[in-house]
């Protein structure tokens, strides 16, 4: 019988960061209701990749149902993320999306398998710990950048046009960096097509991953205030109070 204490350690790692002061609210465990979601549909789907038998299809749902545990951590953490400066929240929200979502692919049933390149590429855990990597920062990057565009007027519609553009924009920038210093090192040429279309079906996939937690956003107002903090919003003005009013002293008889 297979050891399922592996399988269940990135649910673990979601179990423990809702025991955080700041996730001591019943509404914080609504975050199961994306993630068994997305993982529901990556077991029907990696069900469908097997009965193709093609292994590509199947990495591609086992590093994105790997990816959830990485968006409900970042959503988990947002307000003590929105405490630390922009730059300093970046390089945080990078590295938590990159542990858990890391953690996650390494105790799927498809990293064996994975794990056999080594016969071919000795440095494919270092090619792995740099995509996890350069995943989180394209996430953080984008929701910093949609908050910027979102700053003086948020909607729900403009964040959620705003957001895939900024994720295909810095998966082109960061697809783009990494495949120059390939062309550098091994003296080929640049493959413009392969980046367009690459970018663009990590972009749409990115987008399907992150998008249940946005729609969590959109409906629980714990989780209202997470995005806010994400996004690095202001907070809400307070309406001004009504003066008390002022009443005359009783005249002497």
């Amino acid at each position: 019988m297979p050891n399922l204490l592996p399988l269940l350690l990135p649910w673990l790692a979601v179990l423990a960061l809702l025991a955080l002061p700041s996730n001591r609210n019943p509404r914080a465990w609504w975050i199961w209701a994306p993630l068994i979601g997305l993982a529901l549909l990556g077991a029907g789907l990696e069900t469908a990749a097997e009965a193709l038998n093609n292994e590509g299809l199947n990495y591609s749902v086992q590093a994105a149902c790997a990816a959830a545990f990485g968006f409900a951590t970042i959503w988990l953490l947002g307000s003590a993320l929105a405490r630390r400066c922009r730059a300093l929240a970046i390089g945080l929200m990078t590295l938590a999306f990159a542990a858990v979502s890391l953690l996650a692919f390494v105790v799927s049933p498809v990293f064996e398998q994975v794990s056999d390149l080594s016969r071919w590429e000795s440095l494919w855990p270092l090619y792995l710990l740099l995509f996890w990597l350069v995943g989180g920062l394209v996430v953080a990057g984008a929701l910093n950048l949609t908050g910027r565009m979102c700053r003086r007027r948020f909607s729900r519609v403009r964040a959620s046009l705003w957001l895939p553009l900024w994720l295909w924009a810095m998966w082109v920038v960061a697809g783009g960096l990494l495949s120059g210093v390939g062309v550098l090192v091994s003296g080929g040429h640049f493959d413009w097509s392969g980046l367009l279309v690459g970018t663009l079906v990590l972009s749409l996939v990115s987008l399907g991953m992150i998008l249940p937690f946005l729609i969590l956003s959109f409906i629980s107002s714990f989780y209202r205030e997470r995005l806010n903090d994400l996004l690095r919003l202001p907070a809400p003005a307070a309406e001004p109070t009504a003066p008390a009013p002022i009443t005359e002293p009783a005249c002497r008889q």
